[in-house]
This record gives C-alpha cells, sequence and structure tokens, in this order.
C-alpha cells in the first residue's frame, strides 16, 4: 500500500497556508499597488492626450491667426499698391492737364504772334504800295517803267530782310 510521509503532508499544508497568507498579505497589496500606479499612469496618459489634444487646437488656431495675418498683410499691401497707382494716375493726370494748359497757352501765343505778324506784314504791304504809288505818280508812267516798278514792288515785299523802305 501507499505509504503516506507525515513529513510530506505537513510539508504541502505548510506550502498552502504560506500561499494563503502571501496571497492575503503579499501579493494582494503588490497587486492593489500595481492597479493604483496602472490607473495613475493611464490617468497621466489621459491628461497628456488631453494637454496633446490642446495644444493641437492652439496650434491650429495658431496657424489660423498666422493664415489671417498674412491675408491681412497680403490686403494692406494690395491697397497700397492701388493707392501708389492711384496717385500715380491722379499725378499723371494732373501733370498732363498742365502740359495741355501749356500748349493751349503756347498756342494763344502762337495765333497771336501770327495775327500781329499779318498786321505789321499788311502795314508793311500798304507802306510799299503807297510808295510805289508815290513813285508811280512822280514818273512818268509807261508800260516798261511800269513793269519795273512792280518787279521792284515785288522784290520788296518778298524780301523780309530789306529794312530799305522802312
Amino acid at each position: 500500500m501507499v505509504q503516506i510521509n507525515l513529513n510530506l503532508v505537513f510539508t504541502i499544508i505548510n506550502l498552502l497556508i504560506l500561499y494563503l497568507l502571501m496571497k492575503k498579505f503579499l501579493f494582494g497589496p503588490i497587486i492593489r499597488v500595481m492597479d493604483q500606479r496602472k490607473a495613475m499612469i493611464d490617468q497621466q496618459f489621459q491628461e497628456a492626450k488631453e494637454t496633446e489634444d490642446k495644444a493641437e487646437e492652439l496650434h491650429r488656431h495658431y496657424e489660423d491667426a498666422l493664415k489671417s495675418a498674412k491675408e491681412e498683410s497680403f490686403q494692406i499691401v494690395e491697397q497700397a499698391r492701388q493707392e501708389a497707382k492711384a496717385r500715380a494716375d491722379q499725378s499723371d493726370r494732373e501733370a498732363q492737364a498742365r502740359t495741355e494748359a501749356m500748349l493751349a497757352s503756347a498756342r494763344e501765343d502762337i495765333r497771336n504772334e501770327r495775327e500781329n505778324a499779318m498786321r505789321q506784314m499788311q502795314s508793311e504791304i500798304g507802306k510799299l504800295a503807297m510808295e510805289a504809288a508815290a513813285k508811280i505818280m512822280e514818273s512818268e508812267s509807261g508800260a516798261d517803267k511800269d513793269l519795273a516798278l512792280y518787279d521792284q514792288f515785288i522784290k520788296k515785299a518778298g524780301d523780309p530782310d530789306d529794312n530799305s523802305g522802312r
């Protein structure tokens, strides 16, 4: 038959009691501490995730603000460019208006000078005609003499540098 060794039975009983005691007093608290640490780590991971989400949201907000600032600066630059172009166009229009006014004034001066020159020429032609008529009256008349006086009159009327009649 099987003989059971009493030492073996006591050793098994001691092991079972030791196992139960270790489970109650050693493994239980260690498992609780490990569960608490795991919960704490999970909570820290959750907080880190929330912080990361907040950081991403702030980053997106910053990017949107930066994009908005870039668009606004582009609009400001474009508006300044348009204002500068408008000022340049206005300056061009003013310069063109001044130029046209100066041209109109110069044309008016030229027209006045031309009228004065015409009046002076008419006066000179009248004097020459009077001189010619006086010479014709003084001298004898004849076809050759009339033709010579006519040529002399034409010569004096056509030569602006001739100051002999003045």
